[in-house]
């Protein structure tokens, strides 16, 4: 058994390395092609390779493994030192692709026909996720592959919207000016914004501000971005609202919205997953995200869906990205337990 964890762990090792080497920040997930047919080939596993360049591996309607193939930009270049590998995307989310790449494989040898997904442009706008849920393919079970410090299940993700307020004005000479429309739009910023502290309070963040071209001429035109994030149970309308009361004068645009999601704790995936720990001898804990993730889309598959993964989030985005053979090696015995039970039982 120890030479069979040892044999796994370096597969897992070689496979991360080389996913990692190849650098895809979102809307070059092509770019993977050749290593998922390299990986089709090795595993026995067929590959459907979809038009926003997600990669299906396996052919099972039961499980469904969600990763996502893209990243952040900002290449790190990967390197391993003893049992820890390091590299763009080795916690968001090459690592956890791996381990539930090498849990399909080895599913699907024991007669368990489980499907992998790579997804594409998750960092972005989750047009693989969307994708796949327009396509009509249906799975009882949904397991979504973010880091979730290897020990943790998310069952719930807050919501996202994002918003374009456009705000005109009157240019004048800034010698001799009444009026100024960045200090009208400071205030109202001020006014509307509100920084993430309680998890079940929205957030209005602003993270764009664009106004003025010339040095000694006030703006005639501001543009404004606001990142709202809000829990499950909250109404978007509400905050639209609250933003277009602020800025009464000004455009307000909805740009993208991703609703929240919350699962039950008593979801097949959910009690498979954190019994698929609990052999393992750890302690899982039912957690919620303050972010978004392709858990959010996919929830329209199937109400048996969960998110977990191996690697630290705390390091997801970050320049210091790296998890460890052991981490990935727990993820790959979660995911198998977690097949076999959701395979052989009925709920």
């Amino acid at each position: 058994m120890r030479l069979e964890k040892e044999s796994l762990k370096q597969r897992a090792k070689s496979l991360l390395l080389e996913i990692l080497s190849i650098y895809t920040p979102s809307g070059e997930e092509g770019k993977a092609r050749s290593f998922f047919e390299k990986v089709s080939r090795d595993l026995n596993l067929p590959l459907k390779v979809t038009t926003t360049n997600s990669y299906l591996l396996g052919d099972g309607n039961k499980v469904l493994l969600a990763s996502h193939v893209d990243t952040v930009p900002g290449y790190i270049e990967p390197r391993a030192e003893g049992e820890t590998v390091y590299g763009r995307g080795a916690v968001d989310d090459k690592g956890p692709l791996v381990a539930m790449l090498l849990a399909a494989w080895l599913a699907n040898e024991q007669g368990r026909k489980v499907t992998f997904v790579a997804l594409s442009d998750e960092e972005n706008r989750s047009a693989g996720a969307r994708e796949l849920v327009k396509s009509g393919m249906k799975f009882e079970h949904v397991i979504v592959g973010e880091p979730s410090n290897t020990k943790n299940v998310v069952v719930e993700y807050r919501g996202v919207a994002h918003l374009d307020v456009v705000c005109k004005g009157e240019a004048q000479h800034s010698s001799s000016s009444t009026k100024n429309l960045i200090l009208e739009v400071a205030d109202k910023i001020k006014a509307i914004s509100a920084l993430p502290s309680i998890y079940d309070k929205p957030s209005i963040v602003p993270t764009i501000i664009r106004a003025g071209d010339r040095v000694n001429v006030t703006p005639s035109e501001l543009y404004l971005h606001f990142d709202v994030r809000y829990p499950y149970g909250y109404s978007l309308d509400s905050i639209v609202e609250k933003i277009r009361g602020e800025f009464t004068d000004c455009e307000v645009k909805i740009t993208e919205h991703v609703e929240p999601v919350r699962v039950s704790p008593n979801a097949p995936v959910v009690k498979a997953v954190m019994r698929g720990l609990i052999k393992q001898g750890l302690k899982p804990s039912l957690v919620r995200k303050g972010g978004t993730s392709d858990m959010n889309i996919l929830k329209a598959i199937t109400e048996s869906i969960a998110n977990y993964g191996p690697g630290d989030s705390r390091l997801e985005h970050t320049d210091f990205e790296k998890i460890t053979l052991d981490e990935i090696y727990i993820g790959i015995q979660t995911y198998l337990n977690t097949i076999e039970e959701l395979c052989s039982r009925q709920f």
